[in-house]
């Protein structure tokens, strides 16, 4: 969880698995559990999940924690100095 901003009360929810341990669930499982400590812990109302278009695996895990679709970010996220476009998710309290 990083660029939490107490003010509009959101945060962002990253996750990254090695690669002998993918298609396990651990992200999936993972990021549930960091939301729910959001919302309850720190209080948020919306955790969002942005992720480069292109990657499939990682769209499946938002998919899959029960964040909703909202659009695509043209040059959202840069990686390796190149933009790339990005899928917006969120996750609000009560969706987890």
């Amino acid at each position: 969880m990083n660029e939490i901003r107490k003010e509009s009360r959101r945060a962002n929810l990253g996750y990254w698995v090695r690669t002998d341990r993918t298609g396990l669930g651990v992200a999936v499982a993972a990021a549930k559990l960091l939301a729910k400590w959001g919302f309850e812990v720190l209080g948020l109302k919306r955790i969002e999940i942005t992720v480069a278009v292109e990657n499939v695996r990682s769209l499946r895990v938002a998919e899959k924690a029960g964040a909703k679709r909202e659009g695509i970010l043209r040059n959202r996220l840069m990686l390796h100095d190149i933009p790339h476009d990005a899928v917006m998710h969120s996750l609000i309290p009560g969706e987890v």
